[in-house]
């Protein structure tokens, strides 16, 4: 089964510890059932004796039991944590363009259902290794009691095995599409949430979307589920009713065929009784197994998909030099799928260079590839053409993350940490503190243990927020992608007016993308995209302060 190759790879050693332990607590179920067996068909002479041994075995069933259960709850807890870690690593290992192409719905549908998933199935498998023992351990001592009986029963229930997996085949195979639609309803649900303005404000298109979108594939999955698990379900009580049937097979129609002792049919009839429920919750147990087993699917393409985590970037710094900062842009160019799909958006070639203490504008109608260039310059896109240079030196897959420990951003799509998230745990508060208060937000937001008090604030109370953040990172080049948009007039000017000049004054290089042509007499240089090219490449383009 993938799901114990699985964990064997993941801790041999506590996997062979819960193996072994899974076994004494079947040969000690076995025995239980066996001195049981004995006490019901035995003489009162001698049962004394048997009272020592059955208390014993029960001392040892528990501990045994006990530890199987609890070595294994480890080896889950251990592979989950590292499933959960690693994926997390992985994500933030993965190409911004790539991460994209994924999707969000795919990827939350198995970091969130499929490892919960994985969750359940581990729960069982101490009862599954243990009962699975135990049936092994019952079925030997059947064997070793009368092997004519026994080849008896293995034929029975080799057939009924049988019968029962081609039974439950195609409602085990219906879990592979159980999985597939539910990824169908992550992604519904996800518009829902990420569209919830446009379909309140519009309340047909609203029904529509539940009525039309989201119901028929949610009665699917209903359907796909009732199937699979209504088939299960009748499977594994015709399953349970064989087992009574093979008990009646050798209380009343095996004595009918020649001398056999009472007491060894008695045996076998209360041995089997005894198994009637491991058998039964191994075979309940099956669902969960072959849903976990389709999860770890699931998860292993994930983490084929997703990129390798890079070992630490060296301490070093390759783009250290002695002038002053500069960034170019060398022929740059970079395809990016239009919104039509019919073809590719081309921004570039560029040739741009920004120096330390710059405040740059990046101004352009909607589509222009202002945001595309922002992505290239903070290295998410890497140049199909062309090179990225800091300081002289070119930006490359190896020293990327050096590269962008020089700079950072709010986004206009941007996402507010409620943890600041910051190395310098000592000073980072009274830091916060600091900044919170300087953008106005002092009587909103407090900074407590190393987190803001509240982030459930307006769009641009947030963007402030974030702006906390960035100040935070205290990084070479700062990156405003239409920060401005969301914030009151009056903090607007701040902005412009205030905070821009004071990273200016700071050594602070200042790269906003903004519409706000009233502050334009603010900018060093303004750079114009039209259709992904500079307006008047090579060069950017300064408006003069009397056209502002």
């Amino acid at each position: 089964m993938p799901i114990f190759s699985y964990l064997f790879r993941e801790s041999r050693l506590l996997l062979l510890l819960a193996t072994a332990a899974s076994l004494v607590t079947g040969f000690s179920g076995a025995g239980l059932a066996t001195l049981i067996s004995k006490g019901v068909v035995g003489s009162g002479a001698g049962q004394g004796g048997y009272a020592w041994q059955f208390f014993g075995l029960c001392l040892v069933f528990v501990l045994s039991r006990s530890l199987s259960e609890i070595s294994l709850i480890h080896i889950v807890q251990n592979v989950i944590l590292r499933l959960r870690v690693d994926l997390s690593r992985q994500v933030l290992a993965t190409p911004l363009k790539k991460l994209q192409a994924l999707g969000k719905s795919r990827v939350f549908a198995i970091m969130t259902n499929d490892i919960s998933v994985f969750v359940e199935a581990f729960r069982a498998l101490p009862m599954v290794l243990g009962n699975s023992a135990l049936v092994a351990s019952c079925l030997a001592y059947m064997a070793w009691l009368s092997w004519q009986l026994f080849l008896l029963f293995a034929a029975l229930l080799g057939t009924c095995m049988v019968s029962y997996q081609l039974a439950t085949r195609r409602a085990l195979n219906g879990f592979g599409a159980l999985r597939d639609k539910l990824d169908d309803l992550y992604k519904h649900f996800n518009n829902l949430i990420d569209g919830a303005k446009e379909l309140q404000l519009n309340a047909t298109r609203g029904v529509l979307f539940t009525e039309q979108v989201v119901a028929p594939d949610a009665r699917s999955f209903r359907g796909l589920f009732i199937g699979a698990m209504s088939t299960y379900v009748g499977v594994t009580n015709i399953g349970l009713v064989l087992l009574y049937l093979l008990i009646g097979v050798f209380l009343f129609v095996v004595p009918a065929w020649g001398a056999m002792p009472g007491e060894t049919l008695a045996t076998f009839a209360l041995i089997l009784l005894f198994l009637v429920r491991p058998i039964t919750d191994l075979m309940n147990a099956m669902p969960n197994l072959r849903q976990a087993g389709i999860s770890l699917d699931k998860i292993k393409q994930l983490e084929e998909a997703l990129g390798t985590p890079r070992e630490a970037a060296p301490a070093g710094d390759p783009f250290r030099a002695l002038g002053p900062l500069r960034l170019e842009l060398r022929g740059v160019r970079h395809a990016y799928p239009s919104p039509t799909e019919d073809s590719q958006f081309m921004l570039g070639p560029l040739n741009l260079e920004i120096g330390q203490g710059e405040i740059l504008y990046i101004v352009g109608g909607n589509g222009s590839g202002k945001t595309t260039l922002a992505m290239v310059l903070l290295g998410f896109y890497a140049p199909e053409e062309g090179e990225l240079l800091l300081n002289g030196v070119p930006v490359t897959r190896d020293n990327l993350e050096a590269y962008r420990r020089y700079f950072s951003a709010v986004f206009s799509d941007f996402h507010l940490f409620e943890q600041l998230l910051s190395a310098d745990e000592e000073s980072v508060g009274l830091r916060a503190a600091y900044y919170v208060d300087k953008l106005k937000m002092a009587h909103k937001v407090k900074v407590v243990d190393g987190k803001f008090s509240t982030i459930d604030l307006s769009t641009g109370q947030r963007k402030r927020l974030a702006l906390v953040s960035a100040y935070l990172e205290d990084r070479q080049v700062y990156l405003f992608d239409e920060w401005a948009a969301d914030q009151d007039p009056a903090f607007k000017h701040v902005f412009y007016t205030e905070l821009l000049p004071e990273l200016k004054a700071n050594g602070k290089t200042v790269v906003i993308i903004t519409h706000d042509d009233a502050y334009f007499r603010y900018a060093d240089r303004i750079v114009k995209l039209e259709d992904g090219h500079l307006k008047s490449a090579p060069h950017a383009v300064q408006i003069p302060e009397a056209a502002a």
